[in-house]
């Protein structure tokens, strides 16, 4: 049974790789879905305004809304999965989760949320294709 790392950030790229996966394990493949959300460590000014509590739950609540259409997708197809958060830089924590839990593959969107995401989360794709031991598929 393969495990399959599903890196998602609430965009719609990501959605798409969730339903990529989804239709392979409709069609026979056996696997069980990993979902991931990496939020960036909230640092430098805000620190100022915030407590580090603030700070952590900000993170937590960012990752459930990235989440959720992922669950909802998977929950209404009937696929088992398990959902993880993480905090910290997003592209060496993704290749790490994959290398930890024993991942056979990464399916990952192409890009994220808005234009500045789509330059950054390009960027990240590319740093996951080179960081992570496993294969990466990239779902457009």
């Amino acid at each position: 049974m393969q495990k399959i790392l599903i890196p998602v950030d609430g965009s719609e790229q990501a959605l798409k790789a969730v339903k990529y996966a989804s239709t392979m394990l409709k069609n026979g493949t056996e696997g069980q879905l990993h979902l991931l959300n990496v939020q960036e460590h909230l640092d430098g000014k805000i620190q100022a305004y915030r407590s580090l509590t603030e700070i952590r739950a900000m993170e937590a609540a960012h990752a459930e809304a990235a989440l959720n259409n992922a669950r909802q997708v998977l929950e209404e197809a009937a696929i088992p999965y398990v959902a993880s958060k993480r905090v910290g830089p997003i592209a060496k924590s993704i290749a790490n989760y994959a290398q930890e839990e024993h991942c056979d593959c990464i399916i990952m969107g192409t890009h994220g949320r808005g234009a500045l995401a789509n330059l950054l989360l390009g960027s990240i794709m590319n740093k996951v294709v080179h960081l992570a031991q496993v294969p990466v598929t990239v779902v457009r």
